[in-house]
């Protein structure tokens, strides 16, 4: 199975108050859901960013024995210093794509469906703001 839940709470012991008393109590439980072998890499063609534009690229690799789908990507942008690049778009697997909506500063990608063993490559730019 792809997908595992883990819970997990605290509980705390001890003297409270004054004249002290004994205390037990416990915390709310937090679920975390344990994803397993999907895996997502982000990387930038710059690591110092002098001129022209900067690519971000986003490996989405899928090795879960499950198939992923429905997926999308969500890429905040800091809009004080960048632009998205519109004029470059988003590309998947090399292929200029319109699955995506960028507004003030959000970029949504709409991902492939993976099969298992299957990768998604995925580029855009940005540009530094005037």
């Amino acid at each position: 199975m792809a997908v595992e839940n883990l819970t997990n709470q605290v509980s705390i012991d001890g003297q409270y108050g004054n004249p002290a008393s004994a205390i037990t109590f416990a915390s709310n439980v937090v679920t975390t859901k344990i994803v397993q072998g999907l895996t997502v890499t982000k990387t930038a063609d710059k690591t110092n960013w002098v001129d022209g534009p900067l690519t971000y690229t986003v490996l989405v690799e899928n090795n879960s024995g499950e198939t992923l789908t429905s997926g999308s990507l969500t890429d905040v942008l800091d809009t004080n210093l960048v632009e998205f690049n519109s004029t470059y778009g988003v590309q998947i697997n090399s292929q200029s794509s319109s699955n995506f909506t960028y507004e003030s500063g959000t970029l949504k990608i709409t991902l492939p469906d993976l099969a298992d063993t299957e990768q998604a490559t995925i580029t855009f730019q940005v540009t530094r703001k005037s």
